[in-house]
């Protein structure tokens, strides 16, 4: 049974972002929830968080540290090892919570025994601290078939998984260049049902410094893993959904193509629509998305030019149904 006092587990994994961490903290004493502990994963930083931490006057502060840069998804897992919690929690240190983030999940986890997850929506905000946009929650209950046409949670800053859930599904996959919060998703689609709270109580900082999502290669590769690793189970749900999962990674890939320059990678991104496809070859959904990877590179990044300076996405990089 859940309590509005139970306690929670929260885990930050950082990696040379000591000026960030410190406002992923404050964000935390801030809660009106203070029954947590908080487990700083360093993940082998080479500028003062260690420092940092050691000024950081809270005897809830676990702090532990990788010899070896390992990854997000690895620094995670060794937070959840490390927690006590009977709920966890992820705040990327790069993010802040708004005060009533965790008292409003745990509220939102009474009287629902089969819900696992409660997430909520996200605020991202760009370096001069204006918001560019928001993540709004829409589904809840049995959301695997949703999970496969896109990942509609998006950041593990938002999510409060209960503890036994989470080991269920025995945390992270790290071995995932990117992806690895949709993944988790997916796993915890398959064994729990999920709930949100539809406030945006999460600021996602959108800033100069890397994220996995900037790293071509990584998204790439993450992509075309999620693709492996769950187009058996999207095939046993209904065909429309299938198909969506095969246009949401063809869209990523093609992109990423385009952008690059790279022929193979549109060779690759039109193999997908081919594998997703091949039971339904006569749409005109998939002839129209087919046909558009034999076009030329520089028509290609054209169009792509176009949409980006028109603020919207053409049907080339999207996956909606052309009129």
């Amino acid at each position: 049974m859940v309590t509005l006092n139970d306690k929670v587990s929260v885990i930050i994994p950082t990696y040379n972002r000591s000026e960030l961490l410190k406002k992923a903290i404050e964000s935390l004493e801030n809660q009106s929830h203070q029954n947590f502990e908080i487990i700083i994963i360093d993940d082998c930083s080479t500028d003062d968080t260690a420092e940092v931490v050691r000024g950081m006057d809270d005897e809830r502060i676990i702090y532990l540290r990788h010899d070896t840069n390992k990854g997000g998804s690895e620094a995670r897992n060794t937070g959840i090892k490390q927690a006590t919690g009977s709920f966890i929690g992820f705040l990327d240190s790069d993010d802040q919570w708004l005060p009533d983030k965790l008292e409003r999940q745990l509220k939102q986890f009474e009287g629902q025994p089969d819900v696992g997850v409660v997430y909520t929506g996200v605020q991202v905000v760009d370096e001069h601290n204006q918001p560019t946009r928001k993540i709004v929650p829409a589904y809840k209950g049995g959301i695997l078939p949703k999970l496969f046409e896109s990942n509609c949670i998006d950041t593990t800053s938002s999510v409060l998984v209960k503890s036994e859930v989470l080991d269920q599904v025995q945390g992270f996959d790290a071995s995932l260049p990117s992806c690895q919060d949709w993944d988790l998703y997916i796993r915890l689609a398959q064994v729990t049902k999920f709930d949100f709270v539809k406030e945006s109580l999460v600021l996602f900082y959108h800033h100069s410094g890397e994220r996995i999502t900037t790293n071509k290669k990584s998204v790439l590769t993450g992509h075309m893993s999620i693709f492996e690793k769950y187009k058996g189970l999207a095939k046993k749900q209904p065909k429309s959904t299938f198909h969506r999962f095969t246009l949401t990674i063809w869209k990523v890939i093609f992109r990423t193509a385009i952008i690059s320059g790279n022929k193979e990678t549109v060779r690759l991104s039109r193999n997908v629509l081919a594998e997703g496809f091949k039971d339904d070859r006569i749409s005109l959904k998939f002839l129209f998305y087919y046909l558009s990877t034999f076009l030329n590179m520089k028509v290609l990044s054209y169009l792509y030019t176009q949409s980006k300076k028109n603020n919207r996405k053409s049907h080339l990089l999207s996956a909606t149904t052309p009129s």
